[in-house]
């Protein structure tokens, strides 16, 4: 009775795994609510699916410092942002590069000259000597205003910090009747003659602004200047359909290769190669949600990191298999060689794995844009693919084992005959 218990029991535990793995397969792919919460739509396509920009900036002065590099990449960011490029990363290269990559963008040098901008903003007087710079703008606003002659014209409006206030104040007050330039990047975009002093930290900047460049100089006073110019020594565009298809391509050859492994491990190793497989879909269910809540961005390369921990998954699996034949045919029976079988194939596997995630993080830590991606695809991987194997599939197979299927041919072992023993 308590034989048929246990058996029930195991029964009851294997359909729920199969629904586990069902249930894993549909979160990964439909995801949950509104914004599809471990769902791979979360997934982040990189530069060479989507199609965009690559671009290398180069520091304009000689060695610049860590902090001013790192206030570079951090400005960088908060330009791509605020005009709309929130899927763009942004990485430093060697000690004076920077590597934008900009998913989904039409107009390659716009974004060249956009981004790269040093966006150096100061005022000047009519002798070239420098009033006050745009650390010293606490914000910019573009607006439409009534201009002398009656006509409607976008300016951009400005409020100065408290030092820059003061400094302006004492410098118009000074100056009435003389001439006031400012500059964005030491090209004049704006003069004007000072009639009054002006001390409460306001000032309008006019010039030939269109409504969107209004809004894109207001933008890049609030983004802030960059420490040093940038000049931009390679770009390189990838178009979105040349993407597309490089992905529809990847993905084919991924089902294909998914499918063929599990056939060739259900062929070759029976109920163990059919545990390999469940585990194999839980393991990609795992994954693609992991890689969904990190908001992971996907490139080629990290769907070759994929492929290549699904077939270091399946690699584990063949070692412990490999070793539970090895027991079976000395004789052991079926739950003895599974426990020997996963206990002498365990150090092999994790040394193995271990070392691949060192390489994996050193990747990650020296690499960039694409190479980061394909790091982190191989290291989340092998994390999942190492709980799959040796726990998901130990656990399968002792479901199997206790349900009562515990003849050595259906793991992949053929029991000699009498006559083959004579």
């Amino acid at each position: 009775m308590k034989q048929g218990n246990q058996k029930l029991k195991s029964i009851g535990l294997f359909v729920l795994m199969l629904v586990v793995a069902a249930g894993l397969s549909y979160l990964a792919y439909f995801g949950l609510g509104e914004k599809n919460t471990f769902g791979i739509e979360n997934i982040k396509l990189g530069l060479d699916l989507q199609g965009g920009v690559n671009i290398v900036y180069e520091a304009a002065i000689e060695n610049p410092t860590e902090s001013d590099m790192a206030a570079a990449v951090q400005m960088i960011r908060t330009r791509l942002d605020k005009e709309g490029y929130t899927e763009a990363d942004v990485s430093q290269e060697g000690n004076n590069r920077i590597r934008v990559d900009i998913p989904g963008v039409d107009d390659a040098q716009a974004a060249i000259k956009s981004i790269g901008a040093a966006a150096m903003l100061k005022f000047y007087d009519q002798d070239g000597n420098e009033v006050v710079t745009g650390k010293n703008i606490k914000e910019a606003t573009a607006q439409i205003v009534t201009n002398n002659m009656g006509a409607q014209e976008p300016v951009v409006s400005i409020k100065m910090d408290d030092e820059g206030t003061k400094l302006f104040a004492e410098f118009t007050k000074n100056n009435i009747g003389k001439g006031i330039y400012i500059t964005l990047d030491e090209q004049v975009i704006s003069s004007a003659n000072i009639k009054d002093a002006i001390t409460d930290g306001n000032g309008m900047i006019s010039g030939n602004f269109t409504t969107d460049s209004a809004k894109q100089l207001a933008e890049r006073i609030n983004a802030g200047a960059l420490p040093f110019a940038l000049t931009d020594i390679s770009s390189n565009g990838v178009g979105a359909k040349l993407g597309m298809g490089a992905l529809e391509t990847s993905i084919k050859a991924g089902l294909i290769g998914f499918i063929f492994i599990l056939v060739f491990m259900v062929v070759l190793y029976r109920l163990s190669g059919m545990a390999a497989d469940l585990a194999l879909i839980i393991y990609v269910g795992l994954l693609m949600i992991a890689l969904s809540l990190m908001g992971s961005t996907l490139t080629l390369p990290g769907i070759a990191g994929i492929i290549l921990s699904i077939g270091m998954a399946v690699d584990a699996n063949v070692i412990i298999f490999t070793r539970i034949k090895e027991e079976l045919k000395a004789g052991k029976s079926v739950r003895s060689s599974i426990d020997a079988g996963f206990n002498k194939a365990f150090s092999g596997i994790l040394d193995g794995n271990v070392t691949t995630l060192i390489a994996a993080a050193v990747l990650y830590t020296l690499g960039t844009g694409v190479i980061k991606s394909f790091a982190t695809t191989l290291a989340v991987g092998i994390v999942v693919s190492m709980f799959t194997a040796l726990v998901v599939t130990r656990f399968l197979l002792k479901l199997l084992v206790s349900m009562g299927i515990d003849k050595p041919a259906l793991y992949g072992v053929k029991q000699k005959t009498e006559e083959g023993r004579a």
